[in-house]
Parts: structure tokens; C-alpha cells; sequence
């Protein structure tokens, strides 16, 4: 809004009142809500996402009893294993079972970045 400063978490706020969605930091977010918690919340759970996509691919894979690779991360079960033709990867909510995927599919999604 002041254009000031650049703003690395962006808040998206609106008002009834205004045609725009307005694209501010934290400091504005708090001023124009009237409310200096909420803010900092929000911003500290995007620094917490960001932080997590940052640092996913540095974390310690192990090897299962079955002689597979996997890493539990956010809840999540991700297994690599060996196929046939080549490899495939299960992605599994921890718990229940999961979606596998093969061939062609698992060079793609271990080809992408994650996001910065």
C-alpha cells in the first residue's frame, strides 16, 4: 500500500468499502485489522510453510525392512522402490495406504524443485 518497503509474506486484505484487494505486509495488515496478533500469526505459519518446501529434500531418508527408501514428512509417508521397469513411489497419509505411481510418472515428481 505505502510501496515503501518490499514485502517478502504478502496479507491480501479487502474491504466492503474499497473495489480492490490491497497486497500489504504485516505492519499494514495489522494497522488496517485493528488487530496485532492475527497478523503475525498468519505470517509466522507462511514462514513455517516456506521453511519446511525450503529444507523437505535435506531431510534423512532411511530404508525400510523391504530394502526401500522413505521419509515421513508432514504427516505424510513418502516410499521409493524399485520396479520391473524402473522405479515407483508410493505417497501414503501415515496410516492408511497410499496412491502409487510408476515409470514415467516418478522421474517427473523427482525431477520438479521444490518451491522457493
Amino acid at each position: 500500500m505505502c510501496e515503501s518497503v518490499d514485502v517478502r509474506y504478502v496479507h491480501y486484505m479487502e474491504h466492503p468499502d474499497y473495489p480492490d484487494t490491497l497486497a500489504v505486509g504485516c505492519i499494514c495488515a495489522e494497522h488496517m485489522e485493528d488487530d496485532y496478533v492475527r497478523p503475525k500469526q498468519r505470517e509466522t505459519g507462511m514462514r513455517l510453510i516456506a521453511r519446511r518446501r525450503k529444507s523437505w529434500t535435506r531431510k534423512k531418508w532411511r530404508v525400510s525392512l523391504l530394502g526401500n527408501h522413505f521419509v515421513n514428512t508432514e504427516g505424510f509417508n513418502l516410499t521409493v522402490f524399485e520396479r520391473a521397469e524402473g522405479f515407483g513411489i508410493s505417497v501414503a497419509r501415515r496410516g492408511t495406504i497410499g496412491i502409487r505411481l510408476e515409470g514415467r510418472t516418478i522421474r517427473r515428481v523427482m525431477a520438479r524443485k521444490p518451491p522457493h
